[in-house]
């Protein structure tokens, strides 16, 4: 059987992480991929320059502001920056006031956010595959989906019928 060695354990760490030795396993597991994932994906320094271009050109009052929070929050979050900017466009466009652009942008970039149509699109693709996995549907073209004896139906009515239940 394996023994967890407890003398790596930190006095800080909250007490359901010291019950289990598995649990710390996994989140030291995923502390380590989060890790290696931030350190084999940094943005050269052109392509952040490149980013930060592309934010001063979003036409917004006020004006977007680059500061160093932006360019840390840029390297930072490299893998939700474009979906971050995306969602900042979404955002000028149709709210009533974007009073600080910076701040939308930021958020935007650290909790991974996306403008609401590639949210839904994420989200039908995700039901399509679920489906598929149960056989319910066997292709999907634009708005519709195939059943398995070849009948057409409506992309939204099959998901109202059928809502995703993992097990």
């Amino acid at each position: 059987m394996f023994k967890f060695d407890t003398s790596i354990i930190s006095s800080k760490m909250p007490n359901y992480l010291t019950g289990g030795g598995v649990t710390l396993l996994l989140v030291r597991w995923e502390q380590s991929l989060q890790e290696q994932t931030k350190k084999s994906v940094q943005p050269s320094q052109e392509e952040v320059q490149e980013v930060l271009q592309q934010l001063r050109d979003i036409p917004c009052t006020p004006q977007f502001r680059l500061n160093g929070e932006i360019q840390r929050t840029v390297r930072r979050y490299w893998q939700n920056v474009p979906g971050a900017i995306a969602y900042l466009k979404e955002a000028v466009r149709t709210w009533k006031g974007v009073k600080s652009p910076e701040a939308v942008f930021v958020a935007a970039c650290k909790e991974g956010r996306k403008p609401e149509s590639a949210q839904a699109k994420s989200e039908v693709a995700a039901w399509f595959e679920w489906a598929r996995r149960q056989r319910i549907v066997i292709a999907m073209s634009g708005e519709v989906v195939y059943t398995p004896d070849g009948e057409a139906v409506a992309l939204t009515e099959m998901m109202r019928r059928f809502p995703v239940q993992e097990p």
